[in-house]
């Protein structure tokens, strides 16, 4: 961590395969700090969390509360654990958000209006980005991608939340005269990747598993494709799109993901998946683009990830909106 930081001591109790994290101590880190604004992040309902939330220091710090969660990927929406969800949000005095989905519920949960400031995850956005013009050939012959055809990736766990199997399906299922030649790389692990490899034996080669991969290893991937794809069924808020943008690739989302408005639809870098079940009619967009269209939209991408998404410009931005002048 290349900034001020301690790590205070704790307990680590699993139960069930569940892991909570108390740290008794960050209580007197905090009051020896004093800070005028203390911002949380994390699970609502981690210990640690909540101690550091309890308003008993003096003088009282303004409170943030960091939520990514929104309507589309709550998994308790009713009973006891909403209510006890809906009782510590309304203990917080604004909230953090990484997108305006997450801003709806945030307020929901608290019954009524508070502070909210924008806090998207961060990325190196350089780490990604394009060497040269050059970077895309070189990727394609170290991953032995031969052809001309368009190649689309998806960077995920290969699990049924992330539709992989129905992406596949969906590819294969297209006409030969829309795919020409295209190529779909699944990079990642999980418990659909054995079948994910046996519709790749069966594809000669139009679908192939990369599975997990180091960050450089995954960079080049990025490097070798033309357009990314997250055909997820339930994602607060993914990271993977907007280290594809960094890339300068359109981007092919899901619209149940959490940030699907701020990565997508509204600097218009790509193509929405309205249904993960079926993402053909997306799939039939990128691949009948012209390369024109999809370098606009790659371009678009990459100055939407270093604008709004590299670490230097969120930190600007949020101390701006804490401290505005």
């Amino acid at each position: 961590m290349r900034h001020a930081h301690t790590v205070l001591r704790g307990f680590h109790p699993s139960v069930a395969g569940v892991c909570a994290h108390l740290n008794p101590g960050v209580l007197a880190e905090l009051n020896l700090l004093k800070p005028d604004t203390l911002l949380i992040a994390g699970a609502w309902n981690a210990p640690t969390m909540l101690v550091a939330g309890l308003n008993i220091y003096s003088p009282h710090p303004r409170r943030f509360f960091w939520s990514e969660g929104h309507a589309g990927a709550v998994l308790n929406k009713r009973g006891l654990i909403a209510w006890l969800r809906r009782r510590v949000y309304r203990t917080f005095d604004g909230f953090a958000v990484p997108n305006a989905k997450s801003a709806d519920w945030a307020l929901a949960q608290a019954g009524g209006p508070r502070p909210i400031v924008t806090l998207p995850n961060a990325i190196d956005a350089k780490f990604f980005a394009r060497a040269s013009a050059g970077t895309r050939a070189e990727a394609r012959r170290s991953l032995d991608i031969e052809g001309e055809g368009r190649v689309l990736v998806q960077v995920s766990a290969l699990t049924d939340r992330k539709g992989v199997l129905e992406l596949a399906k969906a590819f294969l299922g297209l006409p030969p005269e829309d795919r020409r030649g295209a190529k779909l790389l699944f990079v990642g692990d999980g418990e659909r990747r054995a079948e994910l490899e046996a519709i790749a034996v069966q594809s000669a080669g139009a679908v192939r598993v990369l599975g997990q991969l180091p960050p450089e290893e995954v960079r080049r991937v990025l490097w070798a494709a033309d357009a990314f794809v997250l055909n997820t069924r339930l994602d607060p808020n993914p990271l993977s799109a907007i280290e594809a943008a960094a890339a300068g690739l359109p981007i092919l989302m899901s619209a149940a993901a959490g940030n699907v408005r701020e990565v997508v639809e509204t600097p218009n870098t790509g193509f929405v998946i309205r249904d993960p079940s079926d993402p053909s009619e997306a799939l039939h967009s990128v691949l009948s683009a012209s390369d024109t269209q999809l370098a606009e939209m790659g371009a678009r991408a990459a100055e939407l990830a270093r604008t709004q998404f590299d670490a230097p410009a969120v930190a600007r931005a949020l101390i701006q909106q804490l401290y505005p002048s």
